[in-house]
């Protein structure tokens, strides 16, 4: 109805200046232009419901030229008919060209930028829809990457412990029982936390010094681990992340029997990172399920975090990066609730 109004007062204002207006006022032609104004803007939308549905397959490019060109000509066939009639049935005369030709600029405007805003709003809203998809399954692949990553048992550690165990049942008890302890210690770490997406640092470093003491029973030693993180630095991990870290470490280092350690160090930088560092020296065949543990937990951590897990080697070392994860208040309630 506001668009009929504004389509009079806009005829009015073409035909006469604006002391001429309020005498060339009339009731009639402003229900006429009100009328026209609904049909043709129906047509409009009937046109476009219409192609959509016999004409899906069609290109979109193609579909909407047509779209335009035959919602244009309905809309002015409406128009022409409702503008002849009303002077010809009412006023009494037959209607000339130069009445019709505002009615045609106005109407056929309005046409083909009610096609525009309909093409591009339905080129946004696909284009919406594909990025919604898209982030869609990113997220439903890095959810699966993130419940394989907690409840995952990685097998060789697991069979290379218990082979470490039955041997040292025939050297040392006590060794034995050590390594025991250990390797249940690390595993009720993981199975107290896998439904966690989150632990504290300290807790996982306390579960990560299990691991290195595990591996030393078999390595004679030969690994060192050095923390030089705050004893108050509030950053929370992805659990498990750091142990499967070292392990890639440990695993993919060559240790000769001339190498006195393998010292792996922990420290916080002032970007948000946690960073493991030790000296290149990797062997010539990696381990490979290491390797995509490794990978993982890349994926992972996009999951938690703006900066990215990155792995930089340069001048003969090794530096793993992990997000350092801050939680706050509100979301610890959050959580909690």
């Amino acid at each position: 109805m506001l668009y009929g109004v504004l389509v009079y007062l806009l005829i009015l204002l073409v035909n006469n200046n604006l002391n001429e207006l309020v005498t060339s006022f009339s009731n009639k032609e402003l229900y006429v232009c009100i009328a026209l104004s609904y049909l043709s803007l129906e047509s409009i939308r009937a046109s476009i419901i219409f192609l959509g549905k016999w004409f899906e397959k069609l290109p979109q490019k193609y579909r909407a030229m047509v779209q335009t060109l035959l919602s244009l000509c309905i809309s002015l066939l409406i128009v022409y008919a409702g503008v002849f009639s009303y002077f010809k049935w009412v006023e009494g005369y037959t209607v000339g060209w130069y009445d019709l030709r505002n009615f045609f600029v106005i109407f056929g405007f309005t046409a083909v930028l009610y096609n525009i805003l309909y093409s591009s709003n339905a080129y946004l809203l696909r284009e919406n829809t594909v990025q919604l998809n898209l982030e869609n399954k990113l997220r439903e692949k890095v959810e699966a990457d993130f419940a394989t990553f907690k409840n995952n048992i990685n097998p060789d550690f697991l069979y290379e412990s218990l082979e470490s165990i039955l041997q040292s049942l025939y050297v040392d008890v006590n060794d034995a029982e050590d390594q025991v302890d250990l390797l249940a210690s690390i595993y009720r770490y993981q199975l107290m936390h896998r439904d966690k997406e989150l632990v504290s640092l300290a807790d996982e470093l306390n579960a990560l010094r299990n691991l290195v003491a595990l591996f030393n029973f078999r390595n004679n030693d030969r690994i060192q681990l050095n923390s030089r993180l705050d004893a108050m630095f509030d950053a929370h991990v992805v659990p498990g992340s750091l142990l499967i870290a070292v392990d890639a470490i440990i695993r993919n280092t060559l240790m000769s029997r001339d190498q006195s350690l393998l010292a792996i160090t922990l420290y916080e930088e002032e970007d948000g990172y946690i960073v493991l560092q030790h000296k290149l020296n990797d062997k010539l065949i990696l381990h490979e399920e290491s390797l995509q543990a490794f990978a993982r937990i890349q994926r992972v951590y996009s999951f938690f975090s703006d900066i990215p897990f990155v792995q930089v080697k340069a001048y003969g070392e090794n530096y793993i990066k992990f997000p350092a994860v801050k939680i706050t208040e509100a979301s610890t309630v959050a959580n909690e609730g």
